[in-house]
């Protein structure tokens, strides 16, 4: 398909940053797609740490890693991303994945807030080892997604000042805005 979807693209730019044995974060399980994808990088040595605030989201994420027999490698934390440091040390995580909205199939008024999203955000960038990658895809097709995504690519606009190589990538001339990717590279 083409243009790729942000998550498959995201998948693609980030695949080769990441390392058997790495540490990585799944900031928004979620159903649990970027969480299988994530515990296949990492290999039987490596780790995820995937976070969800809906019960829901992590069962259904735990459920699909089990699917495909990769429990073993991801601890699931039914908490708020804003709380990751206290899961991961600074400068250890090769690679954190944002998936922002709401948990598809379900109830759309419930979705990540812009504040904690930011917060959450500034955390994931003292995260990242050097040579490590941040990502996010945007959903601003929906009102509060509208906001968050502005938002979101402000905040990453604002970190090129500080090293960090930005990239946007998404789909041009769609009836409604479409989700897009972001990615900051250390």
């Amino acid at each position: 398909m083409f243009p790729p979807r942000p998550t498959a693209l995201a998948w693609e730019i980030l695949r080769p940053l990441i390392r058997a044995g790495d540490r990585v974060v799944d900031a928004t399980a979620g159903n649990g797609y970027d969480t299988v994808f994530l515990a296949e990088c990492v290999g039987p040595d490596g780790k995820v740490i995937a976070f969800d605030i809906q019960e829901l989201a992590l069962v259904s994420a735990r459920a699909r890693v089990d699917e495909v027999g990769l429990l073993d490698r991801v601890n699931f934390i039914h908490g708020s991303h804003v709380g990751m440091a206290s899961h991961v040390e600074r400068g250890s995580v090769a690679v954190i994945m944002f998936n922002l909205g709401y948990l598809p199939g379900n109830d759309h008024a419930v979705t990540t807030e812009v504040a904690d999203t930011l917060e959450a955000l500034e955390v994931a960038f003292e995260l990242i080892r050097p040579g490590g990658a941040l990502s996010v895809v945007c959903y601003p097709g929906h009102p509060a997604g509208a906001l968050e995504a502005e938002a979101v690519e402000a905040l990453f606009q604002g970190k090129t000042a500080s090293g960090w190589r930005v990239a946007k990538y998404g789909a041009l001339g769609t009836r409604r805005p479409a989700p897009f990717l972001l990615i900051a590279g250390k």
